[in-house]
């Protein structure tokens, strides 16, 4: 069974022009999503693949892990990451009365990735969803993708990679993953810096 169908979700990138410092002020809705196949999507500026991604926190500090040479991305590489997801498949797509329902349909893509690339063993005691979405240009991958990010605080540092491909590094402060020490991507910058932000971590 392929992990990622042909087909997946997108939007135009001219929907979401006005940029800043990696995020961008856009509420998703159905009347903006398109779906592609994933190949030509790959190579398409006109064109931001839609992800739901999830972060791990606890008492303050985030789940890190990093990404092996066995990954299929070779463009990430050796990168610190901080969040886990994937594409928006066909299949995750919940529809009623020929509707797309948007919320069902993001739950169900993160919690298929979540179950895909991570073994929990601590229970996730809130879930935040970050009012801004990733949308970085950085790199080549960046200027084809934007993220929608899930914050999970967790009762304990119960959380394993699942996939080979990923290394885990384990729970790491926002600030030390910012300080050069880690050879970090762009969207585990952004998703650091906008943490450090925040007074008290531990309420995600």
């Amino acid at each position: 069974m392929k992990k990622h169908q042909e087909h997946i979700v997108c939007i135009k990138s001219e929907t979401v022009k006005n940029r800043e410092h990696g995020f961008v002020e856009y509420e998703l809705n159905s009347a903006d999503l398109m779906l592609g196949q994933r190949a030509s999507l790959e190579k398409d500026d006109t064109f931001r693949q839609l992800l739901p991604i999830s972060v791990f926190t606890h008492k303050g500090k985030v789940w890190a892990y990093e990404r092996t040479n066995k990954g299929g991305e070779n463009r990430l590489h050796n990168k610190i990451a901080v969040a886990v997801g994937g594409h928006w498949d066909l299949d995750d797509l919940v529809i009623k009365g020929s509707i797309i329902n948007l919320h069902e349909s993001l739950k169900q893509t993160m919690q298929r990735e979540l179950k895909e690339e991570v073994n929990l063993t601590s229970n996730i005691i809130k879930t935040m969803e970050l009012e801004k979405k990733i949308c970085a240009d950085d790199t080549e991958v960046d200027r084809h993708h934007i993220a929608v990010v899930y914050v999970h605080e967790l009762d304990g540092e119960g959380v394993n990679s699942s996939e080979e491909q990923l290394k885990t590094v384990g729970f790491v402060s926002p600030t030390e993953l910012l300080s050069g020490k880690y050879n970090i991507e762009a969207w585990a910058r952004i998703i650091c810096e906008i943490l450090t932000k925040v007074k008290n971590n531990n309420f995600l």
